[in-house]
């Protein structure tokens, strides 16, 4: 249900699978800068120490931003930091030189990169406009500066759109469904009310997501951890052996 942008690195670790996965994302985003925000992260632009890029969607809409506005040097002093290769492999093609801490890289992964290589300086975080991602609040507890930007919001989905995805199941058998987190199973049941669960292989991506189905009277038949890399290890592990 996530948009490509957000699910890349799981796309990424199951791109050289045979079986044929129909990606239905409910998601859609827009550029839309918060226009304050921007103002302070123009001012500010030489100061920071770290950009700090948590997904391959915060990366393409702050890029579309910086070059849409002529602001591709913005950020001279700063060391542009990516969790997953995806995102690294788009910023290289931006000619933004970014530096992944390790494969399959957590939150806690990058934070650690940062306080081993000791730099003084504010973080960058662009975000979307709902501004709830992990590695922002981490940096907080350390009282550690970081300036959250809204480079982008959620579209609603128009109604051709949703027709088109429903279109899409009724020309598959879908034998698995893979709701990723909370908002997804909300999401499948407005958007395919005619699939019924029950009937399918259901992956749930967390624990907060198998409660949610359980309530309502569903039992995942697998459970992954909460993140991008679980999901494609158990997709690997029980959908394609």
């Amino acid at each position: 249900m996530a948009s490509p942008a957000i699910s890349a690195p799981m796309l990424h670790e199951i791109q050289q699978a045979d079986e044929v996965f129909l990606h239905l994302p409910l998601e859609e985003y827009q550029t839309e800068v918060n226009s304050e925000e921007a103002e302070q992260v123009q001012s500010n632009a030489e100061k920071y120490s770290f950009v700090l890029y948590g997904n391959l969607r915060n990366a393409k809409h702050l890029v579309e931003w910086t070059e849409g506005n002529s602001l591709t040097d913005i950020f001279p002093d700063a060391v542009h930091l990516a969790l997953d290769k995806p995102t690294a492999d788009f910023l290289e093609d931006h000619s933004v030189p970014a530096i992944m801490p390790r494969e399959q890289a957590k939150p806690i992964d990058l934070l650690e990169f940062m306080l081993r290589i000791s730099r003084e300086g504010p973080s960058l975080y662009p975000c979307t406009d709902q501004k709830a991602e992990e590695l922002p609040g981490l940096l907080q507890e350390l009282e550690m500066k970081v300036d959250e930007f809204t480079v982008c919001s959620e579209m609603s989905l128009s109604k051709d759109r949703l027709s088109e995805l429903r279109k899409e199941t009724e020309n598959e058998q879908i034998g698995t469904v893979l709701l990723h987190n909370r908002s997804a199973v909300n999401r499948f049941g407005a958007a395919f009310p005619d699939l019924d669960l029950k009937s399918k292989t259901v992956i749930s991506g967390s624990s907060g997501v198998t409660k949610i189905l359980i309530d309502m009277g569903i039992e995942p038949d697998y459970e992954a951890e909460g993140n991008w890399y679980s999901i494609a290890s158990l997709i690997k592990e029980k959908i394609l052996s």
